[in-house]
């Protein structure tokens, strides 16, 4: 009996060792059908791109270089267009790359120069030229305590001439006392 059940036992693992290399070879043959097909792939792939002129792969080379060096000056706190244009084309007539360029002395003078007259434009672009213009001129009580009334060229707007003028009137009136102990 014991003999008959390791036979059984035997016969029952050869049996699954069988199914475990159909199996496994059935893999291996599923995984090189799909390595053939990758290879495959990959031949047209590098096919094709031997068949382009090339233009296509440099305009994707060129524009990577620009955004690599446009992160550089970025990190290199150079973020104006203007700064930019400046660092970009310095580089280009002086002949090196932009890492160099943004150490270099002479760069960064005509850098800190753009950037001087930028804030110096900035600065001076909000300053009025007619400081004589001031809305304090325009209100009756400017008028009644100079106690003159406004001549045209003065106050300009004709409406405000007359709130002046009857303010100045209203004050007369009173006899110009502004406190009861005038």
């Amino acid at each position: 009996m014991e003999n008959e059940n390791q036979d059984v036992a035997l016969e029952n693992n050869e049996a699954n060792s069988e199914e475990a290399q159909t199996e496994t070879s059935a893999r291996e043959q599923e995984l090189e059908v799909q390595l053939e097909k990758q290879k495959q792939i990959t031949q047209r792939y590098k096919n094709k791109s031997k068949k382009d002129t090339g233009s296509d792969i440099s305009k994707e080379i060129k524009s990577d270089d620009s955004l690599v060096q446009k992160a550089y000056l970025r990190s290199a706190q150079i973020v104006d267009s203007d700064e930019v244009e400046l660092a970009l084309d310095t580089a280009k007539k002086w002949g090196v790359t932009v890492d160099i360029l943004v150490d270099d002395e002479d760069f960064k003078v005509k850098l800190e120069k753009l950037r001087i007259s930028k804030s110096n434009e900035l600065a001076t672009s909000n300053v009025k030229s007619n400081a004589t213009t001031n809305e304090s001129k325009n209100t009756p009580e400017h008028w009644i305590a100079k106690g003159v009334p406004p001549t045209r060229e003065q106050v300009t707007d004709r409406k405000t001439r007359a709130k002046i003028a009857r303010a100045m009137i209203e004050k007369a009136g009173t006899g110009g006392k502004t406190f009861y102990n005038d």
